[in-house]
């Protein structure tokens, strides 16, 4: 439960930086060592303190003395981490003092704490407790108050934290105490099951303006949400996230726990509104989603529906309206299923699952037996998209509707599939007609650029034009398809025949860039050794019009060449490529 984080910070669970009440007790009435003592205790520097406390004890016979120092021991202890030698050397004291006032009220607040600290709720409530029967000490007794409610809360005592508070709060009100202590008393209430009463005294909180209030004001939220007032959580964190975008995520955390223990609640509520899409996306876009996924369709339907109701506007609503046209199409409401896939095509026409839409919505029509509209909706589809994904599942479903009602086919106007063009330019380049098939490749790319055979389209039109030594339109076609389809299945010979096309037009510099990027890209290739020879030819080339430069450089590429060649059991080409490294070293 996240109220339970929010509590652990508002509720101490030491009690720090409090110092030995009564400063005045022993300094002016024992001398000036425990006057040093003392002033050393209150300016903090507890370790020179501790060691005259201790001298105090083992080197005077006066009874006030070492029963100051046995007090003032305990404290720096405390103030140390060293609780349970605060313990013991307190009860000394105890002893010491033979409960006598004002002796005995340094040594109980000191036990109280030093119990506190280690978790002993009970005894230190005893203690703090105690002190309470001294109200002429004022600062004493209001602390002791407080910190008697904060040991019952501890110790589940939630009775006791109400009355300690009440009477903390009527003896001492406005002051930072009973604020401190009004919380302990809400969660009191809380504590013992009395939600209202939380709820209420919360509220009195905020309005007084606690330094808490943000956090209260998102615990109300949860409150209100256990409570069953749906609306008013909601509002609550709204409200939350406007006042406080600095604890956003704190809110959004609580907002999720209450949608995970209340969500199905909060969907069928008649009265929830929400106007902030964050809001919205905890309480309806994220649990509906999960349930989407995992097959729990009513449970989605219902999220969905709400989120498109309050964000009709949102991008995600196009998604969901598309989601929920699933949904009623697999539950076999296809009326229903039509109707929200027509309302998605006509309030987002240029949504991404339009695609998708158009594919179920003719599934939809299909299965209500208007055969006319289904083949216009896939026929549209493929004019649309076709390059799409599932354009060859959707021209399956047009041809087998064609088949079985052909009077449908009057109503298609689009060509159903693609890849008549492509298999007919393919057709031209396995008959040698390498002509006619460069130039249908080239119309298809141009007539088909999303289609799933468009890179091969490119890459067979380039590599026709380098057949037919077209360098140019190699080089562009090639180009191409290494700047569109850089992890494409025929990338690497695309690469490697642009940088020789290059090299056939003695463009050495353009080769030198596409080597060495292919060299780089494809370290695994069978051609590597070949590109490492082209790629020292072209540095030798421009050694050869007077690049000086160049001659290291198609050294250490005709190296690489060599080594390769040598490896793969090619020794003739690894020897040419030797021979020409001694010729230019």
């Amino acid at each position: 439960m996240l109220s339970i984080f929010l509590v652990s910070s508002l509720i101490p669970t030491k009690i720090t930086g409090y110092k030995k009440p009564l400063p005045d007790l022993f300094a002016s009435k024992y001398g000036s060592l425990v006057a040093q003592a003392e002033r050393l205790y209150y300016s903090g520097n507890y370790e020179r303190a501790k060691g005259m406390y201790e001298d105090l004890i083992n080197n005077t016979e006066a009874m006030g003395k070492r029963l100051a120092g046995f007090i003032g021991n305990g404290w720096t202890l405390i103030h140390l981490g060293r609780y349970s030698e605060a313990i013991d050397t307190l009860k000394k004291a105890e002893i010491l003092s033979g409960g006598r006032k004002p002796f005995i009220i340094p040594v109980y607040m000191g036990l109280g704490i030093a119990y506190y600290n280690k978790g002993k709720y009970l005894k230190a409530q005893r203690y703090f407790s105690a002190l309470t029967r001294y109200p002429e000490y004022e600062d004493v007794y209001r602390d002791a108050l407080y910190f008697a409610a904060l040991s019952a809360y501890m110790n589940g005592s939630y009775d006791k934290v109400v009355r300690y508070v009440d009477l903390l709060q009527k003896k001492f009100p406005n002051t930072k105490k009973a604020n401190e202590a009004a919380v302990l008393k809400v969660f009191a209430y809380r504590k013992k099951g009395e939600l209202f009463k939380a709820i209420t005294e919360l509220k009195k909180l905020i309005e007084r303006g606690h330094p808490r209030k943000p956090r209260f004001e998102i615990i109300l939220a949860e409150w209100y949400a256990e409570y069953g007032d749906y609306p008013k959580a909601i509002q609550q964190y709204e409200k939350a996230l406007a006042g406080y975008p600095f604890l956003k995520d704190t809110i959004l955390a609580s907002l999720a726990y209450v949608e995970k223990k209340y969500g199905d609640n909060i969907a069928l509520a008649p009265n929830v509104k929400v106007s902030n899409p964050l809001v919205g996306e905890i309480l309806f876009y994220k649990p509906g989603m999960k349930a989407y996924e995992s097959g729990q369709m009513t449970k989605a339907q219902q999220r969905f529906e709400r989120f498109i109701q309050f964000f009709p506007d949102d991008p995600r609503s196009a998604k969901l309206v598309a989601y929920l046209g699933q949904l009623l199409y697999q539950a076999g409401s296809y009326e229903k299923a039509k109707e929200k896939l027509e309302y998605y095509l006509k309030r987002y026409p240029e949504g991404e699952d339009r695609p998708a839409v158009l594919e179920l919505l003719g599934k939809v029509y299909y299965r209500l037996k208007d055969y006319r509209r289904a083949a216009e909706v896939w026929d549209q589809f493929l004019r649309e998209y076709p390059g799409h994904k599932d354009a060859e599942k959707v021209k399956k479903l047009l041809q087998a509707l064609i088949a079985e009602k052909p009077e449908v086919a009057q109503y298609v106007k689009s060509e159903v599939g693609a890849e008549a063009v492509f298999n007919k330019a393919l057709a031209a380049y396995k008959q040698g007609a390498y002509p006619k098939a460069l130039k249908l490749f080239e119309e298809f790319v141009r007539l088909f650029p999303n289609s799933q055979y468009t890179p091969k389209a490119t890459f067979n039109a380039g590599y026709i034009a380098y057949q037919m030594k077209e360098y140019d339109k190699a080089i562009q076609h090639f180009s191409e398809y290494v700047q569109k389809y850089p992890n494409g299945e025929d990338a690497e010979n695309a690469l490697y025949l642009l940088a020789l096309a290059h090299f056939a037009k003695k463009d050495y510099d353009n080769a030198i860039t596409y080597l060495t990027r292919f060299v780089q890209t494809y370290t695994r290739s069978d051609k590597l050794a070949d590109a490492y020879k082209f790629l020292g030819f072209s540095y030798y080339k421009k050694y050869e019009a007077g690049d000086e430069t160049a001659k290291a450089n198609a050294i250490t590429a005709f190296q690489n060449a060599a080594k390769l060649y040598r490896a793969a059991g090619k020794g003739k080409e690894a020897s040419q490529m030797e021979q020409f490294v001694q010729q230019l070293k």
